[in-house]
């Protein structure tokens, strides 16, 4: 079996819009803006999208990847936590699913993540999402964005 590649346009397009996505989060929230890693970024979102493909009905699955590969990596110079958080729930968003928590309750669980040597393995990190994890409905489709705006944008204000 051939695996469906990710293309360079797409990956780079990803990390466009992942910048600008963080640079949201840190006028709304506070912080330094800028990314410390870009190559390091490029590579991390290929293995995101990578991994997507792979894990299709595994949403929890790629949340946690998202967790595993944005909050331990330290990409940007800032909210790095916090760009992880948004961006899996984008992502899990877009397989149909909704990542419930907020990201003030998820605060203390995406630092034992991204601690370094963390000895929160990958399945803890799958199990976590999958415990906060529900079916979108389309009927609420309006609201769940909405409530995500409001806690990207208030959930963890200065």
């Amino acid at each position: 079996m051939v695996e469906e590649r990710v293309s360079k346009e797409f990956v780079d397009k990803t990390v466009e819009f992942l910048s600008e996505f963080h640079d949201l989060i840190i006028d709304e929230s506070g912080g330094t803006k800028g990314i410390r890693d870009i190559g390091g970024l490029h590579n991390s979102v290929y293995k995101i999208l990578r991994y997507r493909k792979r894990h299709q009905d595994e949403p929890a699955s790629v949340g946690a990847f998202v967790y595993e590969e944005l909050a331990r990596r330290h990409h940007f110079n800032d909210a790095n936590k916090r760009t992880a958080h948004a961006f899996a729930k984008f992502q899990l968003f877009f397989m149909g699913t909704h990542l419930k928590v907020k990201y003030k309750d998820a605060v203390p669980f995406i630092i034992e993540i991204a601690k370094h040597q963390s000895a929160i393995t990958f399945n803890q990190v799958k199990e976590w999402v999958k415990l906060h994890l529900s079916e979108l409905s389309h009927d609420n489709v309006e609201k769940y964005i909405k409530e995500t705006i409001l806690d990207i944008t208030y959930g963890y204000k200065k």
